[in-house]
């Protein structure tokens, strides 16, 4: 077995130095990526919490529709999306499409506005107090041919 001098441990230790020194650099570079990428996650998920989180509150708070509630709808702070809340159960569960504005005014009672082509139901404030609005919907000879939210 060979021993080493002094001298070839010195030297065999200091060519060793740049190898080590560049694993340093390696580990730091892949915690500042780990790091990076943590950060941008984040961020991500930051942004995507602003965007959905409407959409999300209004999933959550959906109502059943009720006739006698919608009309007898208050605008208060308390009740104030109660009318957005039902919305989604009005327009999926009727066909409010074909009927005439006789029957429209029976289910949902006096419009806030109308006209001869339009009936206009005021909706409030939205849940997240930022826009208000209304459920339009479209006559043509008396009888509803599509309906639309308006957010104003």
């Amino acid at each position: 077995m060979a021993v080493l001098s002094n001298d070839t441990h010195t030297h065999h230790t200091q060519a060793l130095e740049p190898i080590r020194a560049t694993r340093k650099v390696m580990r730091i570079i892949k915690l500042l990526a780990v790091l990076f990428s943590i950060g941008i996650i984040g961020y991500l998920g930051y942004v995507a919490y602003f965007v959905f989180s409407p959409e999300i509150e209004n999933f959550k708070n959906r109502t059943e529709f009720n006739s006698e509630l919608w009309k007898n709808w208050e605008d208060t702070e308390a009740s104030a999306s109660l009318r957005w809340d039902m919305t989604h159960s009005l327009t999926t569960n009727f066909e409010l499409i074909g009927m005439s504005s006789e029957q429209v005014i029976e289910l949902l009672g006096q419009p806030s506005g109308r006209s001869n082509s339009e009936l206009r139901y005021y909706l409030g404030m939205s849940r997240h107090w930022i826009d208000t609005g209304s459920l339009v919907l479209e006559l043509e000879e008396g009888k509803v041919v599509n309906y639309r939210i308006w957010h104003g």
